[in-house]
């Protein structure tokens, strides 16, 4: 039997949702493959529909989130800019945080129908 448990996600927004997991997973490939291209391929993704989800953030966020370089003789690419990366890691911090304390509160809340 499987042990209950809950899913937390966090989404940012502003009128709308603006960043999510969906978002961080397509920097966090671009940032390990040097490509917004190939993180596009991994996940599925149109690069269109990425071009839209990470210009969408980039005006919510008020900065820019690659540096996209042109193909040519050496090939193209993009980059996490230093922003985008403390950004990131600051999301990923604040989710862990989040996570602990919603473990305890989950603990709280539902240990006893299981540990009786």
């Amino acid at each position: 039997m499987k042990k209950l448990h809950y899913i937390l996600q966090i989404r940012l927004a502003k009128d709308a949702v603006f960043f999510g997991p969906g978002v961080r997973t397509l920097l966090r490939l671009t940032d390990e493959y040097k490509s917004l291209n190939e993180a596009c391929k991994i996940m599925n993704l149109s690069y269109s529909k990425a071009l839209k989800m990470v210009k969408g953030t980039e005006k919510n966020l008020g900065f820019k989130l690659l540096d996209r370089k042109i193909g040519g003789l050496g090939g193209g690419g993009s980059s996490l800019t230093p922003k985008c990366i403390d950004f990131l890691n600051k999301y990923d911090e604040f989710e862990k945080e989040l996570t602990a304390k919603a473990s305890e509160i989950f603990d709280d809340y539902f240990n006893e129908f299981f540990n009786s």
